[in-house]
């Protein structure tokens, strides 16, 4: 097993519920001698990936940290959409959380959330978090972006109750292209309502969403027509700074290979 697969084996056991572990009990978790697991965390700590807590505990570290700040200012999707989150949710005639997700290989992740004051619960879409690929307007608007071989490969990984059930999500995928939108009520948190429409970006390997989220009880059907209406409006404006963003970064390597 290659060096990053044994940091990636120990980081993978950080979590929301456990942010700090002993070299023992990283240990007796991954069944590796203590003595390897104490070499590997004294590596980590070097590389800023862990850093000592109190006692014998480690937790994540300060590399962390930096490469966050990093992705804010430097990836394509989170800095085309996230100046627009906070007037999306303006806009909208009731209040929303607002998210930008997009595909990681097989996962959906929430890149940016923005959530109005007023909106009293908390929704499962959250930045960092893994979320499913089936459930979910924001996840689904990211599916129906895809097609063929790829699509299959992705549906295959999902497990459906039955044949049926799958059956039943492709012919409202394929119903949902021809919307240009996604709906969904309670898959993910029950209670909340959610559109979704898509961003992609060829070019860059982007394929995302953009999303509004809603308390079901705020929610009244004319409410649809403005709600989808301001979500195709800031989807396309995202695409449209993805593209500018994508031309100064050709711009930039073409000025750097000059120089070179």
């Amino acid at each position: 097993m290659s060096g990053f697969q044994r940091y990636k084996k120990i980081l993978d056991l950080f979590s929301e519920e456990r942010s700090s572990w002993t070299v023992l009990e990283i240990s007796k978790s991954l069944k590796s001698p203590s003595s390897t697991i104490y070499r590997i965390v004294r590596e980590m700590v070097m590389a800023e990936f862990l850093e000592s807590a109190s006692g014998s505990y480690f937790r994540l570290g300060p590399a962390f940290i930096k490469f966050n700040r990093i992705i804010k200012f430097s990836d394509p999707l989170v800095r085309a959409g996230q100046p627009f989150l906070k007037k999306l949710a303006n806009e909208n005639p009731i209040t929303s959380v607002n998210v930008l997700a997009r595909l990681y290989g097989n996962n959906v992740m929430c890149v940016a959330d923005y959530k109005s004051p007023s909106f009293k619960k908390n929704t499962s879409y959250q930045r960092g978090k893994l979320m499913p690929l089936i459930y979910g307007a924001t996840s689904r608007a990211i599916i129906m972006q895809i097609t063929g071989k790829r699509l299959e490969d992705l549906i295959n990984l999902e497990n459906f109750k039955s044949d049926e059930d799958k059956k039943n999500f492709l012919k409202d995928l394929k119903s949902d292209r021809k919307k240009g939108y996604c709906f969904t009520e309670g898959q993910v948190d029950k209670g909340l309502i959610g559109f979704a429409v898509s961003i992609s970006n060829k070019k860059l390997g982007i394929e995302a969403s953009l999303s509004s989220i809603f308390n079901l009880d705020d929610f009244l059907l004319e409410h649809e027509p403005l709600i989808y209406a301001n979500l195709t409006t800031y989807g396309l404006l995202v695409e449209k700074y993805i593209n500018e963003i994508f031309e100064d970064i050709q711009k930039y390597h073409h000025e750097t290979n000059s120089i070179g």
